[in-house]
């Protein structure tokens, strides 16, 4: 039986939407700080807040990181001109590497180039730059170029606990899963501490913004992982939301302790960027006779309730060990398109439920986020602390909206303001996202710093 085409439109590719002929909408004069202090500014987080972009750690992303451009926007009102970043090698990048693997490898970077997909069709794909390369020995030969300490303290994978966790940096602990190699590279002593080394430079001014991967993990597992017990950890599942909130506040505890101001900014619905996205659940298109064939194929299995017709039609899907079609609302990973495009599955046989989320797991994922919301927001408000609504923005995102002439969305690689990782900003989205915890700043502590001219930053680069 001939293998069945999807239709996403993943690769429906518009380079007239990066083009702007519209003078910037950018603060009026006489920027002010107002009753903050950003003459020593500090940034915590995760991936996001490191510069990852295109699935991995390079340069260019962290020179365009939203830390970098608020620093810059800071130093109009009073903030430090040195901002430090523990800065990639020119040319080189820095994917997460699967360490418990046997000879695991670090993925580089991804660019658009013009390729034959797997079922031979031409066009623009995103692939890695180069061949990967052997871990650790990636890691070691990638130190930071710029001296810290690092105002930058953003930590690809880290999850809200982890910031607190004595150890996470050192070497010794990358072999049982302790350590982090990205805090590896700029970590002041093995035994040391995200927080703890951001504290040690006295900030006046902080940004937080963590907890992305605390129900990430899940999302990208398909869901595939279950509610920890005493007896059985499970890494993937999300936080527990009590913890979550303790995490937060004993984080905003060490850093308010003399006296400095800040944001924090609060979790997105994961499920709703272009990693999730992208491929429609009802993408696999049919003529009358696949649809008969299919449906003929499942029924000789015993599998009579998994009927096709001709048009469209949703994906087969494994959960606990059965077929079943996907319904609306539920959720293809992307890794998964090449699974349903040129193998047949989805369609000929069931796509694996670790590149589905299901109905069950999306609430899973919801309950969580909103739990951690609440917990952050409540946090600011009794620490009077700014609080950037990234979950409303991301709602914003994915409906689309204009600005200064070009239009953005969750679209993957035109939406302009995701890279092409699907997960992670493009440097137009960096500063996007730099604008919003501006906004929330000035609204907070009655300050007038300049937003940034967002048109100034690169999106996706065709080739």
């Amino acid at each position: 039986m001939k293998n069945f085409i999807y239709k996403s439109g993943m690769l429906a590719l518009f380079a007239g939407t990066l083009l702007t002929s519209c003078d910037p909408e950018i603060d009026a004069p006489n920027p002010t700080a107002g009753e903050a202090n950003f003459s020593k500014y500090v940034a915590l987080g995760n991936s996001l807040t490191a510069g990852f972009a295109d699935g991995a750690l390079y340069l260019e992303g962290q020179q365009s990181s939203y830390p970098s451009i608020l620093a810059q926007q800071f130093a109009e009102v009073g903030g430090g001109t040195d901002f430090r970043q523990p800065l990639m090698p020119a040319g080189v990048s820095l994917g997460s590497p699967v360490i418990a693997a046997t000879g695991a490898e670090v993925p580089q970077k991804r660019i658009l180039k013009v390729q034959a997909d797997c079922a031979g069709v031409v066009g623009l794909a995103p692939v890695e730059a180069g061949a990967r390369a052997a871990y650790p020995a990636a890691f070691i030969g990638a130190a930071p170029t710029q001296q810290g300490p690092y105002n930058n303290m953003g930590v690809p994978g880290a999850k809200s606990f982890h910031l607190l966790a004595p150890g996470y940096g050192s070497p010794a602990g990358l072999a049982n899963g302790t350590a982090n190699p990205f805090f590896v590279r700029f970590a002041t002593s093995p035994a040391t501490s995200v927080i703890a080394d951001a504290v040690a430079q006295n900030p006046t001014f902080f940004t937080l913004w963590i907890g992305n991967n605390d129900v990430l993990g899940y999302a990208l597992a398909g869901g595939n992982a279950d509610a920890p017990t005493a007896e059985k950890p499970s890494p993937n599942y999300p936080t527990a939301p009590a913890a979550f909130g303790q995490y937060i506040g004993a984080l905003v505890q060490q850093l308010t302790a003399k006296g400095a101001k800040g944001a924090l900014g609060n979790i997105p619905d994961v499920a709703k960027i272009p990693y999730f996205t992208t491929i429609p659940y009802n993408a696999l298109v049919l003529t009358a006779e696949q649809a008969t064939q299919l449906t003929a194929g499942y029924k000789a299995q015993g599998l009579g309730h998994i009927t096709f017709t001709a048009g469209a039609n949703a994906f087969v899907v494994l959960e606990d060990g059965m077929p079943r079609k996907m319904v609306a609302g539920e959720l293809v990973l992307l890794p998964a398109s090449d699974l349903v495009k040129c193998q047949g599955k989805g369609s000929m046989s069931p796509l694996g439920d670790e590149y589905v989320l299901s109905a069950a797991e999306l609430a899973i994922i919801k309950q969580h986020t909103d739990a951690y919301n609440a917990a952050i927001k409540k946090i600011a408000d009794d620490n009077g602390l700014a609080h950037a609504d990234f979950n409303a923005y991301l709602n914003k995102v994915s409906g689309g909206f204009t600005l200064n002439g070009v239009t953005y969305s969750s679209t993957f690689v035109s939406g302009n303001v995701f890279s092409l990782d699907g997960i992670h900003f493009t440097q137009r989205g960096a500063a996007l996202a730099a604008n919003e915890f501006i906004g929330a700043i000035n609204a907070k502590y009655n300050a007038r710093v300049p937003k940034v001219d967002e048109t100034q930053y690169s999106t996706v680069v065709f080739p």
